[in-house]
Parts: structure tokens; C-alpha cells; sequence
């Protein structure tokens, strides 16, 4: 099959308060809440969306806020932090960012590793990319702000059979380096795996954990495509296609026990408002609007230019 993911689409995790995720990856980071809607399978749940100006594939956190979650154990089965792409020179500059936001750090081979409020484990790393927009109102300079991911860390309960998965998906075997396998994909955000090879002990699901792992492809018609040679050729269970009203994806899990997303890069998130307000007012697709007065008495109102 011919058909091959560019690279990371978008990456979900669960937190607890709405107001800090926004305070923090708003606010903090200095990426843009591209889209303010709720989980259309619980739709008392925000799912807020994060990335550029325009929220381009491969720039995407998203996240589902529930005050009540318990947290979660960030182990096998699951992405073991999420890596963001930051341009050729600008370490220096969010370690010093850091430091005088008294945001805890560690300086590695690979990159800043730090976490966010809820314990999400994130990475900034060097690498130029030309493929993402930048928000002009971010509370970072453009020589230094977030383009995107770089890629992200995973952790398997079976190394070997997710890395030919990933092969099999488009993603090359680059090196082998400390404890990783690396694998890239062709595009120039979102593109780097990191396969733990290493024993970790199995995660559970909770606050301050990634939910899932969403790969690229272009157009809903790819995705019968996916689902054939995902089943027949990989022997998974997936998923019908499933409408998210900024892009039409497939879920599975991987043999890892990772839960993998196909998305599509289309419509993407203009489709019900302009550039200029995006994420600046709760959206909620056709056929949950005759629901808006509840939904919105449900969940906790979100004050913007906060922190």
C-alpha cells in the first residue's frame, strides 16, 4: 500500500480544571485555543484545542478538562511525553523564560523536558519547520514560539511489533540512540517517533495523561484505504469513520496498546468561524446545538488573558 501519515495530526490528554489548561497553554506556552467545543461522546466535557494560528495539522494539543479525574500513571500503552518543535537558537531563551516563570526544567541530550500543571510531560526541541503559522497575539516572540510538535515519545507494552506498525504507517528507522528507537516520518512538524525500548511498568488512564495519538492523512476517502490495510494487512480492530466536525478520523489500538488516531487534515478548524475569533466562543456541531442551554449551564465559563 501506497498510502503513508506524514506525521502527528494531534495528541489528546486528560486534564482537571479548564481554566488552568487554558492559563497554561495559552498563556504560558503561547499557543493559540484554536477551538473551544466539548467531547461529542460526553458533551458535559470541554475538548479545547491548541496549536497555531490556524490550528494546521501537526501543530494540535487538545484536551478533555474533568475537575472530578482522577490521575493516571503515565506507563506502557500510552505517549510518554509529547514534544514541541522550537526554532534553530531558542533553548537559551525558554530555559531563561522558564526560570523567571519558576517553571521547573531539565536540560537533556535531547531537549528542555518539563510538565505541565496536571503532570503532562512535555519537550521543547530545536528544529526549524516551515509548515506551521504563527499567532500574532502569542505570548511568545516568533524567533522562539512553539511551531508545532517535534514528535513524541511512546511507550509500548510490545516495542518491536508497534515499531513495524509504525514502519508499515510511513514512519522510517532512523537510529537507534540511549534507550529509543527513532523513527521519522516525511513531514516537517509532527514527524519524529521515539520508541522506548525499555521495560516501563503499564499506565492507567486519568489526569495528566495522553489519551490518544492522532496520525495525518489527507482526505476522508483515504480513510477506507486505512481500514483495509489496517485490518487486513495488520489483523486490528478499527473503528467506523467518525465525524469530529474539524476532521473525520478511525481509532485503534495499536498491538502496544496505544490508542492510535487516523484524521484527516480536512475541513480543519474554519469551517464554523472566522480566523480572527477561533476559540473565542463555545462551538458546538449541528447536532448538538438543539443541547447548548445545557450543555452550557454543565460546564465552568473560561476567562481568556489570564494566568
Amino acid at each position: 500500500m501506497n498510502l503513508e501519515t506524514s506525521g502527528i495530526h494531534h495528541i489528546t490528554a486528560l486534564v482537571n480544571d479548564p481554566q488552568t489548561n487554558v492559563d497554561f497553554y495559552e498563556n504560558t506556552l503561547g499557543l493559540r485555543l484554536v477551538k473551544k467545543t466539548v467531547n461529542f461522546d460526553d458533551p458535559g466535557i470541554y475538548h479545547l484545542y491548541f496549536g497555531d494560528k490556524i490550528g494546521t495539522p501537526g501543530t494540535i494539543i487538545t484536551f478533555f478538562p474533568l475537575e472530578s479525574a482522577p490521575s493516571g500513571r503515565i506507563g506502557s500503552g500510552q505517549v510518554e511525553r509529547t514534544l514541541f518543535q522550537i526554532p534553530i537558537g531558542a533553548s537559551g531563551s525558554w530555559k531563561d523564560y522558564f526560570s523567571s516563570k519558576s517553571i521547573d526544567f531539565e536540560e537533556t541530550n535531547h531537549g528542555i523536558w518539563f510538565t505541565d500543571p496536571d503532570g503532562i510531560k512535555l519537550g521543547l526541541v530545536e528544529e526549524d519547520s516551515t509548515s506551521s503559522v504563527y499567532w500574532e497575539q502569542s505570548t511568545m516572540k516568533e524567533d522562539v514560539a512553539i511551531q508545532g510538535f517535534y514528535g513524541a515519545i511512546l511507550n509500548s507494552l510490545k516495542p518491536f511489533e508497534t515499531g513495524n506498525l509504525l514502519e508499515a504507517m510511513g514512519f522510517k528507522h532512523s537510529a537507534d540512540k540511549d534507550d529509543y528507537s527513532m523513527y521519522k516520518g516525511s513531514g516537517d512538524i509532527g514527524s519524529h517517533i521515539w520508541l522506548n525500548r525499555s521495560a516501563v511498568p503499564r499506565g492507567l488512564g486519568g489526569a495528566g495523561t495522553v489519551h490518544h495519538i492522532a496520525f495525518r492523512t489527507e482526505k476522508e476517502s483515504d480513510q477506507a484505504l486505512w481500514q483495509e490495510f489496517l485490518t487486513s494487512e495488520q489483523g486490528l480492530r478499527i473503528t467506523p469513520v467518525m465525524d469530529r466536525q474539524y476532521f473525520k478520523s478511525v481509532y485503534f489500538h495499536e498491538p502496544g496498546g496505544i490508542l492510535f488516531e487516523i484524521t484527516t487534515d480536512e475541513p480543519g478548524f474554519v469551517t464554523d468561524e472566522d480566523i480572527d475569533v477561533l476559540g473565542q466562543t463555545l462551538t458546538l456541531p449541528e447536532w448538538l446545538e438543539t443541547q447548548r442551554p445545557q450543555i452550557e449551564a454543565t460546564i465552568t465559563e473560561i476567562k481568556r488573558g489570564e494566568s
